[in-house]
Formats: C-alpha cells, structure tokens, sequence
C-alpha cells in the first residue's frame, strides 16, 4: 500500500517527509505488528512499542501530541512515517474502502437470520463476515477475499454497491419433509436432515442460491442449529433431554418481533399443542385478548417464578420473551440438581 495513497484516503496529513513509500499491511493491534505495517495508534501508549516491532508508519489523531515526545530522536522521527488525522475511527473506516476499492472486494447485505445460516453453512475462503468489529476487519482483508457479508448497517455504508439476497425463481434444493423444528432436503444429490426449523426453509433457499449464483463454496453438512427459535426438549420435571426426545420445548427469545413471528409460526403449524407465551412483567408487550383454550400467556415476575412455570405448568411449546438461550439453559441446569434416589436411600 503506497504511503500517498495510504495518507490520501484516510485524509491524513503528513508530519515529516520520510524515505519509505509503501506499507506492507495496516493494524490497529500493536501485538500484530510487524517490520513494515502501518500502525493504526488507537491507543497512543503502544506507539513505543509499535515502532520497536518494525512498524514503518504511525497514524495517530489530532489530538496526540506526539512532536514533542522525548522518546524520538530526531533521526528516528524522520525515519518512520507520522500520519496525523482528525479522526481516527473515520481514518480506519476510509482504509477499508481503500482495500475494497484496490483488491475489487464486494459487499453483501444480510438480514440477521440469512448472516446465521451463513455463518453456519458457508465454507469459502474467499468470503469474510463481519457484524461490526472495523479493526479486525481492517486488517484481515487480503487480496483473495471477494467478499464482506454483513448485517451491520455502519459496515454496509462504506459501500455505495451492495449484493443483496433475492428469492431464486427455482428453489436449490427439494424440500422432502418437515416437522416444526427439522427438515430434510435434497440438495445437488445428497439428502440433508438439518435442526432447522420450518419457518426458515425459504431463508436457506436464499442464501444457498446467493452461494450458487457467486460461485460461493457452502456444505450444508456443517450445519447444527441456529440460535434464533432454538428448542430445548424437557421432560415433565423441565430437565434438559436430547433433541425430539419428549412433547415439551422450551424457547428462549429477546427480540420482540421474533417473539411475535415465532408465535405467529406456533399458532399457524402446531394448532394440536399447548401453548404457553411467558412475557416479563417490565415489558411493554400488549398481550392479545384470546379465547382460544390451547394458548396461554404468563407475565413472570423473575427467573424463580420462570423456572417454577418451566417445570410445573402443563404446556408443549413454551415461548419465553426476555431471556436469551444461555440465560434459559442456566435455569434448566438447576432442574437437573434435584435430589435423584438410589438403592441406598434410607439405610442408615
């Protein structure tokens, strides 16, 4: 990366006239630095430490005064590249359209479920996906990456040009049976039984026939679950047991619109079960007036009152607004402690 080009995009200005023209790569990670690299100085206290590992150029922010710093020698400040910008995080965010822009990398808009089932299932080299982190992404862009995914709106600005996902005319796969939670497809020959549930058939279709379309490598044999609508199957006592094993699923959800499709789906496709909505008593939701006898809405105080409904309230989908898996699976654990009899209880 040349230096004039380097100080042009990020709209920096130069405080010496140095004898190095080009970087070899860029980082705001001190620990990754290397001869060479430019060193992005989010934090001004790694600049000594930047330059003692071989790092040809220093970006820094106005407002760091490193002139008069007693640490650089006068031939030492000549020799490495300072490169002042007003500000720091607008400098990295121009860097990474400069590589886009140099090595032709393409952005592609996601929605939160499609960026899931890519994470999942997309095994191409060439393609880097990001939520939102700039200084790893600043640095892990190379020349053989065609491509950025993302569901973060701030990363989808630094590209006027974005790909985005539409439903193929023809689906790429033959969806062969489904129950509320798997499905099982034919895809390119081989037969697929995925924990997927569903509701979110026609988003693989999508992102199956984005990865076919762009000559994206994708292997549908790595997908597990997805976190979004992920069941837990209980037994009578609300204990953690294996996948499809019992009539009781629990799920956890934070997001409120979620909360709302995912009752949507229950209501439409599981009209046989029992349905039990638990809604947190903080919460705003406006519970809808229902005379239907197989639907139920609870409002939870916390998580005791949670874990008692879990494991004595007669139910065979339970949809839980305001926690999230990790949080549900916390209280199912406690579920598991209750005393178990052996052949030795009661001999003394």
């Amino acid at each position: 990366m040349r230096l004039s080009e380097v100080v042009s995009i990020a709209r920096g200005f130069m405080q010496n006239t140095p004898s190095i023209s080009a970087f070899e790569n860029i980082s705001t990670k001190v620990e990754n630095i290397e001869r060479g690299w430019l060193f992005v100085a989010l934090n001004p206290h790694d600049i000594p430490q930047a330059i003692a590992q071989g790092a040809y150029g220093i970006m820094y922010a106005q407002d760091v005064n490193v002139r008069e710093d007693e640490r650089w020698s006068e031939p030492l400040w000549q020799e490495i590249a300072w490169i002042e910008v007003l500000n720091i995080h607008e400098a990295i965010k121009n860097l990474i359209y400069y590589k886009m822009l140099t090595w032709n990398i393409q952005m592609v808009s996601m929605n939160a479920i499609e960026y899931a089932l890519s994470q999942k299932i997309i095994t191409d080299k060439s393609v880097y996906m990001t939520q939102g982190d700039f200084q790893t992404l600043l640095e892990s862009l190379h020349p053989k990456i065609r491509y950025i995914i993302t569901n973060n709106q701030d990363v989808l600005l630094l590209s006027s040009n974005l790909i985005t996902l539409l439903k193929p005319l023809n689906p790429p796969f033959e969806l062969l049976a489904y129950t509320l939670f798997d499905v099982r497809l034919l895809c390119e020959g081989r037969e697929y039984l995925l924990q997927l549930p569903y509701l979110f058939v026609d988003t693989l279709s999508v992102v199956c026939a984005f990865c076919q379309t762009y000559g994206i490598e994708y292997n549908l044999a790595k997908f597990e679950s997805l976190d979004v609508l992920k069941p837990n199957f209980i037994d009578h006592k609300g204990r953690l047991r294996e996948f499809g094993q019992t009539q009781k699923v629990v799920i956890a959800q934070m997001d409120r619109a979620y909360f709302q499709d995912f009752m949507h789906y229950f209501d439409t496709y599981a009209k046989w079960g029992k349905h039990l909505y638990a809604i947190p008593e903080s919460s705003e939701f406006d519970i809808p007036e229902s005379k239907d006898s197989t639907k139920e809405f609870l409002v939870y105080k916390n998580t005791a009152e949670l874990s008692l409904a879990i494991s004595h309230k007669h139910y065979n989908f339970m949809l839980i607004l305001g926690i999230d898996d990790t949080k549900l699976l916390e209280i199912l654990r406690t579920h598991e402690q209750t005393h178990q009899p052996t052949l030795f209880d009661g001999i003394l």
